[in-house]
């Protein structure tokens, strides 16, 4: 038993560090503020809050859970994001905070009822770049969405997305050029859309739990964070939380098993040299007498 707990002891200390965190979790990329008070189902927002801490530590963002209380004061935060926000959300201090975040070049990125959020508030309106007709439809049977070419945030979105959603209709509709159509149902009407004016991105799904599950909503979002933190450069996958390669898996079964090997021979050696002096310190075993 001494020899094997010694054995697993030595293994685990040559594996551990595959298990060790990210460092680049810890170091960083855009920090992004996320806000879901007043949400019509809290069910749908934590399991999108745990799909974006997934995309966090995979595409080296910080994920930061807030309330709208935060936003007086966003020093050090790149992106403030509304999910599926519910109305009447900020008072004035708020407001004036948050205008002055976006206004400064800081990023903003809403989805599905973050639309709705200050009807009454005309800047929320004008960085959105359209007005949410109120209510939304109800869930309705998937209907795909097709993306638009040509913006880094629908970059390597080629195929639809088939998504059932309680879809806002706008009116006024988002129109260029103050916003860019990133992708439209098959009616045409729009659902995501940037900016021309301030780094703000809308995706209208993200309603229904369903969506935070498909791969390609996802890549929308965190390519949309990426564009809204105002990051030049390519968004690319953290290699530490990533499956390593094929040379590096191989090379690290072999380091395993000549430290387990070398290990083992050790401890082997160890447990021989005890057992002798055991055994001389307890004298030679009594030997049963002949009959």
């Amino acid at each position: 038993m001494r020899t094997l707990l010694r054995l697993f002891t030595i293994v685990a200390l040559a594996c551990a560090p595959a298990f060790a965190p990210s460092a680049a979790f810890a170091a960083g990329g855009p920090q992004v503020l996320v806000v879901t008070t007043g949400n019509e189902a809290q069910d749908v927002a934590d399991y999108a809050v745990e799909r974006l801490q997934m995309e966090a530590r995979r595409w080296n963002f910080t994920l930061i859970e807030g309330t709208p209380e935060d936003l007086t004061d966003l020093g050090g935060i790149d992106v403030v994001m509304f999910l599926n926000t519910g109305p009447d959300l900020l008072d004035g201090a708020q407001q004036a905070s948050l205008q002055t975040f976006v206004e400064g070049g800081g990023g903003f990125v809403g989805t599905n009822s973050a639309a709705a959020s200050a009807a009454d508030w005309a800047f929320y309106q004008e960085m959105l770049g359209a007005t949410a007709v109120l209510p939304p439809g109800d869930p309705e049977a998937k209907e795909p969405v097709s993306f638009n070419a040509g913006s880094r945030i629908t970059e390597g979105l080629d195929e639809d997305l088939e998504v059932t959603e309680r879809w806002y209709r706008f009116d006024p509709a988002p129109v260029a050029p103050d916003s860019i159509i990133l992708a439209q149902l098959g009616s045409g009407d729009p659902v995501a859309w940037n900016s021309e004016a301030y780094n703000v991105f809308y995706a209208s799904p993200g309603g229904e739990g369903g969506t935070w599950g498909d791969r390609d909503f996802l890549q929308l979002i965190r390519q949309g964070i990426w564009w809204a933190a105002g990051e030049e450069g390519a968004l690319v996958q953290n290699s530490d939380d990533a499956a390593p390669p094929w040379p590096y898996t191989w090379t690290f079964v072999l380091f395993v098993v000549a430290v387990a090997g070398g290990g083992s021979i050790a401890v082997w050696r160890l447990d021989k040299a005890e057992s002798a002096k055991e055994a001389e310190a307890g004298g030679a075993p009594p030997v049963a007498a002949g009959v």
